[in-house]
């Protein structure tokens, strides 16, 4: 059995009629994870621990609590060219890599088997289905211009020919405008906090009177968000623009697999694009 960092990863395992456990903490992504006694315990049941090792905070206090008992792979060491984007999940060509060095891992391990190499024409099969798929969307995303508020789409939105104007990561005094906003509506009382409220009010509502005017100089069509939250509605409002909630594929889903996943993100894209018209 695998240990897998990310439910992307146990995904493609699982889809290579491999057996895999999800280490990756329910609720939580693998930027933020803190290392648990029970993300220890299962990986010490591994046989090996497959990680992206860009993204997954926690490994090298996972490899101190090992202490060598368990070998942890990292995807990206294997992937050419190295990738400049943490979200590989989001690459066709990186999904392709890692999944053929999951199967070389597999038959050092004497695990490959016909199901596994059956499994793995059936995964070919499926990504070159979601190239065709990308290709027909990019006819109507190519140029379409959004701002995220966090951007983990851009491996995905480069190949459908999108551009992105950042995300909110990089626009802290907006977050603390909204916030400032909503208590101001109905969620407290503004005037409590005197002249220092005042200044913190103009210097934040600069910033986002900045982000809106430069959003609108370049043409964007629409905000991405991986969940619903007030900062995106706000920002959406005031750029009179979708706001589109946009799967980053972070966060487990034991409803779909990584496939549908990724169909419903480019679907998600182009139903944005498509209102914006």
């Amino acid at each position: 059995m695998y240990a897998a960092t990310l439910a992307v990863i146990a995904d493609w395992i699982h889809l290579l009629e491999l057996p895999a456990v999800l280490i990756q903490p329910r609720g939580a992504d693998a930027h933020e994870a803190a290392l648990t006694v029970r993300m220890i315990r299962q990986s010490l049941r591994a046989k090996r621990i497959i990680a992206t090792g860009i993204v997954e905070a926690y490994l090298p206090a996972l490899e101190r609590a090992l202490q060598g008992r368990v070998p942890i792979n990292r995807l990206v060491t294997y992937l050419q060219p190295p990738p400049e984007d943490p979200h590989i999940w989001l690459d066709v060509s990186y999904v392709r890599q890692s999944a053929a060095q999951i199967l070389r891992w597999a038959e050092q391990d004497g695990l490959l088997t016909l199901t596994q190499r059956q499994a793995w024409q059936r995964f070919q099969l499926q990504l070159r289905q979601v190239q065709v798929r990308i290709r027909e969307a990019r006819r109507t995303l190519q140029g379409k211009t959004y701002f995220a508020i966090h951007d983990a789409y851009s491996p995905l939105t480069r190949q459908l020919g999108m551009r992105s104007l950042g995300s909110l990561d990089d626009s802290q005094g907006t977050r603390r405008f909204v916030h400032q906003h909503e208590h101001e509506h109905g969620h407290g009382h503004p005037h409590e906090h005197g002249h220092a409220h005042d200044h913190g009010h103009s210097s934040t509502l600069l910033a986002l009177r900045h982000l809106v005017e430069e959003a609108r100089r370049e043409g964007v069509s629409m905000v991405l968000t991986p969940a619903p939250n007030s900062v995106a509605t706000t920002i959406a409002r005031l750029l009179r623009v979708p706001l589109i909630v946009a799967d980053t594929l972070e966060l487990p889903n034991p409803r779909h697999d990584y496939f549908a996943r990724l169909l419903g993100l480019v679907e998600a894209l182009e139903r944005a694009a498509m209102l914006t018209r």
